[in-house]
């Protein structure tokens, strides 16, 4: 998926919310996600250091109020650290908060506001942290059942660990002809290939591969705006890639594992009592593509994935 630059800005401040994203008449949900996802990290960046100048204020709100200041625009979860960071909590503490509140702090309302803040955040959430590694995860096995399904011999980051400076997700020794070009290397991004976004990691990667090894070829799973010499994704057909692009999950409260197969999809049995960490299981089981997930915290579950961004299914 390519789209003009105006496009993309059009798509860009229409998406302001998780809800968005099954108004607006774009598809596929999981460039929709990504897109959104890219934008409030993006408005973090610019704000964080103002915000971060006034948490004698946000603390002494929070102490009268028992709330956040309505001025105070950030995502949930970062509410919290710069709240229990002017409380003198530790790095540690705050990230053992986000786990488990109630084990960590005394306040009844801040645990509250805690264990909401989890579940609606789908940017800085430790399940929304998950999700990035899912998708980072299945970005990487769909570029390699084609390199496999193609023959070539390759090595992986994992392979290369210690060996260079600098590490592409996939190496040839030599030069292979695919997709019309010749390449050492292949970068695997399992996001959206926006100009602020694409700019970053050349400077931060791309251009030392091309340095260090020559030509090679980015892959961005979830498109890209126009302009850009890379791949957006659309040449491959995959169930890695469908998965990345349609976000698609189906949750059961039965223990028939006949469905996942005429689903096409694994399935995961999901015994944790805490709906957290059972939506949490889900979200790493959604590495390997499409999930059939049985849980009896079903009701629980589908709330925090669809809050996380996922189209979920009942079954």
């Amino acid at each position: 998926m390519r789209i003009p630059v105006n496009e993309f800005l059009k798509v860009r401040r229409e998406l302001r919310t998780i809800r968005d994203i099954a108004k607006l008449p774009y598809h596929p949900r999981g460039t929709l996600h990504c897109i959104l996802q890219q934008k409030k990290v993006d408005s973090v960046k610019r704000k964080y250091h103002t915000f971060a100048e006034k948490i004698p204020e946000i603390v002494r709100h929070w102490e009268m109020e028992k709330s956040f200041p309505k001025w105070l625009t950030l995502p949930p979860v970062m509410k919290i650290r710069l709240l229990m960071k002017g409380m003198g909590f530790s790095a540690k503490s705050i990230n053992g908060a986000l786990k488990e509140p109630e084990e960590v702090v005394e306040d009844e309302r801040l645990a509250e506001q805690i264990r909401k803040a989890v579940l609606r955040d789908y940017v800085y959430s430790p399940i929304a942290a998950r999700l990035q590694r899912s998708r980072g995860k299945l970005g990487e096995k769909a570029l390699q059942y084609e390199l496999e399904k193609a023959g070539f011999e390759f090595k992986t980051e994992k392979d290369l660990k210690g060996t260079f400076s600098k590490t592409p997700d996939f190496y040839f020794d030599e030069p292979v002809e695919f997709m019309g070009k010749e390449v050492r290397w292949i970068e695997s991004k399992a996001l959206f290939g926006d100009p602020r976004s694409h700019n970053l990691y050349w400077k931060k990667q791309y251009s030392k591969y091309y340095e260090m090894f020559g030509s090679g070829l980015i892959v961005y799973w979830l498109g890209c705006v126009d302009g850009f010499d890379v791949s957006d994704g659309s040449e491959f057909r995959n169930s890695y890639r469908n998965s990345l692009l349609d976000m698609l999950l189906y949750v059961t409260d039965s223990k028939d594992e006949s469905y996942a197969e005429k689903l096409n999809a694994t399935f995961v049995e999901v015994c944790e009592d805490n709906e957290v960490l059972a939506a949490e299981r889900i979200v790493d089981a959604y590495a390997e593509g499409r999930v059939l997930a049985y849980t009896e915290k079903k009701r629980d579950v589908v709330r925090i994935l669809k809050n996380m961004g996922f189209d979920v299914v009942v079954i």
